[in-house]
């Protein structure tokens, strides 16, 4: 059969199957958009976690030197005591990984601890509290939506400057502006 003819049948098919063609048609079209829904979503998570999530969480393309594991919520008592055991970590120790990484690399050094803090405004409440140093704003990629980052002059002289995050703003300075306020341990 001619290429010609046979598209003159499949035509008039349609033309007699007017309802079969019509579903045929949405079927097709509704397949197609799934499809390309379902890889977009996939792709567009798989984005999200390889630069933002992770980025946040670990840094990207970072290594972190610990004293202690991050991870082991089921850890034998000897395991733990052995950590116990291992040497802390101080910062002329990170100051000299600092000294052979490579240049134009950032670098951050975090110190963390759980404590009570307290406003005038709000009860006290126990806040997951990060001492930073370096790049740790770049690294983590933490954009700020208001005031700024440490100055390398306060971090020199030990200025008491904190920054705090979007909950412990709301939680301790509601309906305030907490830029310049005070936030006591």
């Amino acid at each position: 059969m001619p290429l010609l003819e046979s598209i003159r049948l499949a035509l008039a098919t349609i033309r007699v199957q007017k309802l079969k063609s019509f579903f045929t048609l949405l079927g097709v079209t509704i397949g197609v958009m799934f499809l390309i829904a379902v890889v977009s979503i996939v792709e567009g998570m798989s984005k999200y976690v390889e630069e933002d999530f992770m980025g946040r969480v670990l840094g990207a393309n970072t290594f972190t030197l610990r004293r202690m594991p991050w991870f082991g919520n089921h850890v034998t008592y000897e395991e733990w005591r052995s950590w116990q055991r291992r040497p802390r970590i101080y910062p002329r120790d990170a100051n000299l990984v600092r000294a052979v990484i490579p240049g134009g690399n950032r670098w951050a050094i975090e110190s963390q601890e759980i404590l009570w803090a307290n406003t005038p405004y709000a009860r006290p409440r126990q806040v997951d509290a990060h001492a930073v140093d370096g790049d740790y704003f770049t690294i983590k990629k933490y954009d700020l939506t208001s005031g700024r980052v440490f100055s390398p002059q306060e971090m020199e002289l030990g200025s008491t400057v904190i920054v705090i995050g979007d909950e412990v703003a709301k939680f301790f300075f509601p309906n305030l502006n907490p830029l310049g306020d005070i936030v006591c341990p």
